[in-house]
């Protein structure tokens, strides 16, 4: 006699924790989501080829909010000391969401082995580094795998396939998010709309999408502002020196 198979469907927030059944990460945005239907992949490296001015970190800062509301953590390490408070200031309201703004790059990478290793932030966001060396790309996919973790890195100046990374976005921009028509030719903000091609991870395949209002994401030299331009010991737009850059950060054993 055959016994009949018995099929248990699982509440989705144990479903979640299984790592053979877990779901990668959305956007949020349903014309993007549409051509990534499995979100962004947990475990594993994403590429986002999106230069200053490309909409990048708006996009960013779409999937940040998204990943809050849904109950997960978000890390975003500013590698390059630009963000502004007040695009991301919003987000601190939804959920664990951390900004570490490191000395150096290869404090960036450390930030993120550490962020990883807590295992308290399902997305970790590298900004406007350059390129991971392989063996820090390799150590921290596996961290990225161990914790169930989607971790983000938007280059300067690489490829994706120089640090491994499984799925690739590139992103520019579509409009200037600005809307013309007040006297004086003026323009004020509007929708800021950018091009997303998925250049790895699948077939090729676009999208056009809308990211919200036009903001200032990115500091511009101002008078309480350290000049980082400047090197150590001489004098910033602030008049005060700089700090010596911090040391070469202690890697945790594996």
């Amino acid at each position: 006699m055959t016994l009949p198979k018995l099929h248990l469907s699982l509440p989705s927030r144990l479903e979640r924790l299984l790592p053979s059944r877990s779901h990668g990460l959305p956007f949020g945005i349903a014309a993007l989501d549409q051509r990534l239907p499995e979100g962004l992949p947990r475990g594993q490296i994403t590429s986002l080829d999106a230069p200053l001015g490309s909409g990048g970190t708006a996009l960013l800062l779409v999937l940040a909010e998204h990943t809050l509301r849904s109950g997960d953590g978000v890390a975003l390490v500013d590698a390059a000391r630009t963000l502004a408070p007040q695009a991301a200031a919003h987000l601190a309201e939804l959920g664990q969401f951390w900004v570490i703004r490191p000395r150096g790059t290869e404090s960036a990478w450390w930030c993120a082995d550490v962020l990883l290793r807590t295992g308290a932030f399902g997305l970790v966001v590298v900004d406007q580094s350059p390129a991971p060396p392989r063996r820090i790309a390799i150590r921290l996919q596996r961290l990225a795998r161990d914790k169930d973790a989607v971790l983000v890195v938007r280059p300067r100046g690489a490829a994706p396939a120089q640090f491994g990374a499984a799925l690739a976005l590139t992103v520019r921009a579509a409009s200037d998010g600005f809307v013309a028509g007040l006297p004086g030719g003026a323009a004020w903000p509007g929708p800021r709309t950018v091009h997303v091609e998925i250049a790895k991870g699948g077939a090729p395949r676009a999208a056009e999408v809308s990211v919200g209002l036009a903001l200032p994401h990115r500091l511009r030299p101002h008078w309480a502002v350290r000049d980082r331009r400047a090197g150590p010991g001489s004098r910033g737009i602030s008049g005060r020196g700089q700090r010596e850059r911090a040391a070469t950060p202690h890697w945790p054993d594996d």
